[in-house]
């Protein structure tokens, strides 16, 4: 689940993470219907998709200020990779994981 002020999204999540820290995150609202595509690792990022607008790629510390959320959950998996439910909060959005 994600929830912002004006936004409520419950979706799909495939999330990929390697022991180097190459972090994937992919949402979507059913089969075909992609609405963020994120790849991270600790200094770059890239993406795309409806929620981020135009998409956008580049140095993670100069990520625009509706993305920084999205980029952060790359540390939330890395540092509890166990869980069976996460939840994040960052400024006014709230992200919902249950595994």
């Amino acid at each position: 689940m994600y929830r912002a002020p004006n936004t409520t999204l419950i979706g799909e999540v495939l999330v990929r993470f390697s022991k180097t820290g190459d972090f994937e995150l992919t949402l979507s609202k059913g089969p075909g219907i992609t609405l963020l595509s994120l790849r991270q690792d600790a200094t770059f990022a890239e993406v795309k998709g409806g929620l981020a607008g135009h998409g956008w790629s580049g140095p993670v510390d100069q990520a625009p200020s509706q993305l920084r959320g999205w980029l952060g959950l790359r540390d939330q998996f890395l540092h509890t990779p166990n869980q069976k439910t996460m939840r994040y909060a960052a400024g006014n959005e709230t992200f919902v994981f249950r595994f």
